[in-house]
């Protein structure tokens, strides 16, 4: 008999809508008129900015505009037709693999304008949109880029000190040293030189340039006669930060007629300099800025950063002028017709998101298709006043996990989990002491300066520890990614109380800001909390989406019918994803096979405990403490679960490295973020060691590997029957499907590395051929290859484009089942004027499905289940559209007949 269980998913809903009823969307899609672009020679491929369907592509790793020309044939064969492109200006290096960006250029490293306006062209051709990332909440920490170059030369007198946030009471923090800055100039690891690409003077550190403040010029070249040394002088002294670009003209000038014998004195000049520890360091206190490491920035660093790394400065856009300035060449694109809307990133670390996407809103006019990447927390909803079409569909991922866990049998994993791990599961608690650990390790110095906000006014009623301590719990206890408030009063009354503070107190304008930045630092904690910590050591399958939780007040598949039903109604253009960026860990194919675990918890604890006494020989004791810890080692085979290849072969010892290379990295880093004892710091290079040995133990037992796959293969099965279900449901619920790089076909990955260069792309046009022209019998039983996903993901986009009003505008009506099984399928109608589509799919399918070879439901398994049709539907012929079949139901539809050849169904009128 299949399992089944109610639940809860609590992500967002604006209101209660009954399960049961037809909803329709209240916004027409967007239309515009059709605009030409003569000088590139591009026109809009089609007259409405609203996409069908999104291809999500990274621009890293050696991708370029380049190789997205060169896939967009395969693309278009695929079905889809927009792409959607990480951001496409210039890209710094912001640290710890982070990047930033400047928003004025093109990324040369991409292909610069050239390879843009090929790239565009071949979309124009294919007729394929393309959407681009922009970022407002980060700018390039590096020197190259103009605006943050004239902040450290300038100072607060800078041409753009108003376009950031910074603190202009102390020297700012640049934390780019590896060791205290008494340390590296007694080393001689920093010096001094003129740069010929900067055109200024300055120091330089490993890979970084900092100028030099044009006021100090007098100081750094005193003892230096000659007309080099002058003209530098001369210059320096009559420099304006309003004409930046002509006092770097004229010194490049300057040093471009000297000659070589000027050029090499004064290099000498700068090396005997820099070679004087107390003279450089003397020189460095002139600057407006100070050298530091990243452990002494996080106690004062002078600038707001972005969420994810201190190198990327947050930028002040809800100014006008910065706004203008930030958005000039992307609304350019936009005018142009080369791109059709924007992705915005990092949403929540504005000041004013409202008041962003207002301004975006009637910059770039009705027609541009703009979402953003909000992720929804536990009853957190959009504001009303956000003037987008939607989000980057966060959303969808919470709801199809929720779906096919099965909570009826989840406290058994989890008391196994905390039987063999030695620990409670103490969701609530990790996640207070992972934010908690975060705002104190990583967003110190925002703290601080919130805490400084209250200081001046409550100085002799509390001291600053106490005042951090305050707004640290407040910040840690808050339920949402980031408040909205309205009465910044009303929204920290409680901080204002404990800190003792009385209204009448405290100033309208620094409340509005301290709410500002309250908010800000809000989301950012919760951002790195999401991406560092939460879900490595949540529950069991170490998988727990954040947007994820399960109760008992709800039937899984009406929370499902509920928030697609309410998305239907409010944000039908708002975007469905499955695997997106830092709020997963899991390849969307990969979180499927966790989440069969819950549907047969007994015979997977089985598994680990018989694997646990295999190899307690290689448990190492190191400080009394065994090594991997029973926690460790449960997710070191709930990782190999996830991730196994189907194809792998164990004679393939190149492939098998591999896998034990990226599980080795992945468990490591797990361990360094989930450990409650270590949390970021001080890597215990034996534990890791210890761990890295114990997993190699495991890859050299080729009888265990042959054991471990053929005793996780139901799993598999069971995950890839999830699989082609969450597919079928993100191409045709409200909302736009967007499939990640390389993911129409099996995702196993533990997190998603973007674009695939080369080969990659290649092997998927071969496969797409292979999936067209095979009989579906077949693909099912080469359903290792991934070709069968392939084909479901294809044949759905083509029927999307075919049908673009009925899935964009169209009805949602949730359909009944009635039956033996009838927990186990989810089945709605799409509905437009012209066209409608039932859509039925399995759900808790390990029992009736684990003893097969193939992701296949038996026809016998669903026994007298059917879904109950409404009268506008019954005696109406319906095509499957993957089957070719034909089915004119009554009032019934039986599902051992809509699904007999495939299991599920997409049927379509005829």
């Amino acid at each position: 008999m299949l399992n089944g269980g109610n639940v809860n998913i609590l992500t967002h809903f604006w209101g209660e809508l009954s399960a049961h009823s037809s909803y329709t969307s209240s916004r027409n899609t967007p239309q515009f008129t059709l605009r030409t672009n003569r000088r590139l020679e591009i026109s809009m491929p089609k007259e409405n900015n609203v996409p069908t369907s999104i291809y999500r592509l990274l621009l890293k790793d050696g991708f370029t505009f380049h190789h997205l020309e060169s896939i967009v044939p395969y693309l278009k064969r695929l079905g889809v037709d927009c792409v959607s492109v990480s951001s496409v200006f210039e890209t710094s290096d912001a640290g710890n693999g982070r990047r930033s960006f400047d928003p004025e250029k093109l990324d040369v490293a991409s292909g610069g304008e050239q390879g843009f306006a090929l790239l565009n062209q071949a979309l124009a051709n294919a007729g394929i949109s393309l959407l681009i990332d922009i970022n407002p909440n980060q700018i390039s920490f590096s020197h190259k880029n103009a605006w943050w170059r004239s902040i450290l030369e300038w100072g607060k007198d800078a041409e753009y000190a108003a376009y950031f946030d910074i603190d202009w009471n102390r020297q700012l923090s640049l934390p780019i040293l590896e060791r205290p800055l008494a340390e590296e100039l007694a080393a001689g690891s920093i010096t001094l030189l003129f740069d010929t690409n900067a055109r200024a003077l300055g120091i330089s550190y490993l890979d970084s340039f900092c100028p030099l403040s044009p006021q100090s010029y007098n100081k750094v070249l005193a003892g230096l006669d000659n007309d080099l040394a002058g003209g530098l002088r001369k210059a320096g002294n009559e420099a304006h930060p309003l004409q930046a670009n002509h006092f770097h003209e004229r010194l490049g000038s300057i040093y471009d007629t000297s000659s070589i014998s000027n050029r090499l004195e004064l290099a000498r000049h700068l090396n005997l300099l820099a070679f004087d520890a107390t003279s450089l360091k003397n020189t460095l206190t002139e600057q407006h800025w100070v050298l530091s490491t990243l452990a002494e920035a996080r106690e004062y660093l002078g600038y707001r950063h972005s969420y994810d790394s201190l190198y990327s400065v947050a930028a002040r856009v809800e100014n006008t002028k910065v706004f203008d300035k930030f958005h000039k060449t992307a609304l350019e694109l936009l005018q142009l017709n080369t791109v059709t809307g924007f992705r915005v990133n990092q949403i929540d670390g504005l000041a004013d998101p409202a008041g962003y996407l207002k301004q975006l809103r009637e910059a770039a006019g009705d027609e541009a298709y703009i979402v953003t990447d909000k992720i929804f927390l536990n009853g957190e909803c959009a504001p009303d006043d956000w003037e987008a079409d939607g989000t980057a569909g966060y959303d969808f991922i919470a709801a199809t996990s929720n779906l096919f866990i099965d909570h009826t049998q989840l406290p058994v994993l989890e008391q196994a989990h905390a039987t063999i791990a030695g620990v409670e599961n103490e969701k609530a608690n990790h996640y207070r002491t992972a934010k908690y650990a975060i705002l104190q390790k990583k967003f110190a110095p925002e703290l601080n300066a919130l805490g400084e906000m209250l200081l001046q006014f409550t100085s002799d009623k509390i001291d600053q520890l106490e005042i951090r301590r305050i707004i640290s719990q407040h910040i840690t206890e808050l339920p949402v990614f980031r408040s909205y408030s309205g009465d910044p009063l009303n929204s920290h009354a409680e901080i204002l109380l404990a800190a003792g503070l009385e209204k009448s107190e405290l100033p309208e304008g620094m409340l509005k800001n301290f709410d500002t930045r309250y908010q800000q630092l809000s989301a950012a904690v919760m951002a790195q909390t999401i991406e560092e910590s939460y879900r490595y050591d949540r529950g069991p399958i170490s998988l727990d989406e954040i947007t994820v939780s399960s109760a008992e007040a709800e039937h899984p598949t009406e929370a499902f019918h509920r928030h697609m039903a309410q998305k239907a109604a409010t944000m039908p253009l708002g975007m469905n994803a499955t695997n997106f960026s830092y709020a997963t860990k899991f390849g969307e194919d990969a979180r499927m096979r966790l989440l069969a675990l819950t549907e047969a918890p007994a015979i997977w604890a089985e598994c680990v405990s018989d694997w646990r006494i295999r190899f307690a020989r290689n448990i190492q004791t190191i400080e009394t403490v065994a090594v991997p810890h029973p926690e460790t080692e449960w997710l070191i085979y709930q990782t190999m679960a996830a991730i196994w290849p189907l194809q792998l072969h164990l004679d393939d010892q190149q492939s098998l490295f591999a896998v034990q290379e990226e599980l080795t990295s992945f468990v490591i880093r797990a361990v360094r973020e989930m450990r409650k004892d270590a949390f970021w710091t001080n890597v215990n290079r034996p534990y890791e060691l210890a761990i890295t040995e114990y997993i190699c133990s495991i890859f050299e037992d080729r009888a265990f590997l042959a054991e471990f796959a053929d005793r996780m293969k139901p799993y598999w099965v069971t995950g890839a029957l999830n699989s082609l279900s969450q597919t079928v449901l993100k191409m045709t619920a409200p909302g736009v499907p967007v499939i990640q790089s390389g993911c129409e076909s099996w995702d196993f990955a533990l997190s998603q590395s973007g674009s695939s260069v080369g080969g990659g792309f290649g092997d998927l046009s071969t496969q797409l051929n292979y999936a067209e022209q095979s009989p579906l019998v077949n693909l099912l039983s080469d359903w290792h290859s991934g070709a069968i996903k392939q084909r479901v993901a294809t044949m759905h986009l083509r029927l999307r484009q075919q049908h673009p009003s009925l899935f964009l505008q169209g009805d949602y009506t949730p359909l009944q089942v009635s039956g033996s099984y009838s927990n186990h399928v989810l089945a709605f109608m799409r509905r437009s004027e012209t066209a409608s589509c039932i859509i039925a799919v399995p759900r808790l399918t390990f029992e009736a499905a684990s003893r097969f070879q193939e992701p296949f439901m038996p026809i016998s398994a669903w026994d007298d289940t059917a879904i109950h049709l409404p009268k506008a539907a019954s005696s109406t012929t319906y095509e499957n559209i993957l089957t070719g079949e034909m089915l004119t139901p009554d009032d019934t539809l039986l599902v051992a007949e809509a699904m007999r050849d495939f299991s599920t169904a997409t049927l379509v009128k005829h």
